[in-house]
């Protein structure tokens, strides 16, 4: 077996042009994670000695990239086996959500056995129940910190709430089993008062009128016309969701702010 070698040296390699094209700001997330742990010399870049003895980076030229960028040391490895690096690479599975769920839940981070315990409930994929448990509209508001381990569950009442309207509506029409509907379920349930038992009782009296909308705003109209649908009253839902989801939005509270300091 090859010895892992340590250089503060990166002048020392060149790339190969077996590799793919190195493109650095795609791997944000490795560095990342090379912020925080450093290079470890358990993931060692593999190299080979040309003809002129010059060290050429058979694999791992990212990590070499964002470890000279952030002025780490190298560790790497000197090898004279000949493979193919994109068939090697191409066998590897990128992780999704639920590979990082299971990984910390395998090491009793309570959060994440609590985020695929209530997906399990609803019938909804890992990153749905971490968009509802954490109360945002987007996954992507807490990618970095859902793969960190540092993923919070903070408002489990108001994930049940919005879980028993997105299933209850998906469970009659599973075409809207979707991120944006989720989206418009967990704005209307930011209304402090709204009734979700009616609203999903209602969609069952009026399943024709559940469509997959394009847009939230879209969406939005069309919960307001099942949630009316059937009474005398009829109750600005759309309206008061978006006013409820704006006063949320840091930069409406940064502006509702700066009038009361005038």
């Amino acid at each position: 077996m090859a010895s892992i070698v340590g250089t503060k040296n990166h002048k020392l390699f060149e790339y190969s042009v077996e590799n793919r094209p190195l493109d650095i700001a795609k791997h944000r997330a490795l560095e990342a994670s090379m912020k925080e742990y450093g290079f470890l010399p358990c993931y060692p870049i593999v190299c080979f000695r040309d003809e002129q003895r010059k060290l050429v980076v058979k694999d791992g030229q990212h990590r070499l990239a964002v470890a000279a960028k952030l002025g780490l040391p190298v560790f790497y490895v000197v090898t004279n086996e000949d493979y193919d690096v994109a068939k090697v690479n191409a066998g590897q599975k990128t992780w999704i959500t639920g590979d990082y769920a299971q990984c910390f839940a395998a090491q009793n981070v309570k959060s994440y056995e609590e985020c695929i315990e209530f997906a399990g409930t609803y019938s909804v994929t890992i990153g749905m129940a971490a968009m509802m448990l954490s109360g945002t509209v987007s996954f992507g508001n807490i990618r970095a910190e859902f793969h960190s381990g540092k993923f919070k569950v903070r408002d489990r009442n108001f994930a049940a709430r919005v879980a028993s309207v997105f299933t209850g509506i998906t469970g009659l029409n599973k075409r809207l089993r979707n991120s944006l509907f989720l989206q418009a379920c967990m704005a209307v349930c930011r209304v402090s008062d709204v009734d979700i038992q009616r609203l999903v009782s209602t969609a069952s009296r009026c399943p024709e009128k559940l469509m997959p909308y394009a847009s939230r705003d879209a969406l939005l109209q069309m919960l307001q016309d099942i949630y009316n649908f059937g009474h005398s009253k009829n109750r600005p839902l759309k309206f008061e969701a978006e006013e409820t989801m704006k006063s949320r939005n840091p930069k409406e509270k940064a502006k509702r702010k700066a009038k009361q300091a005038k």
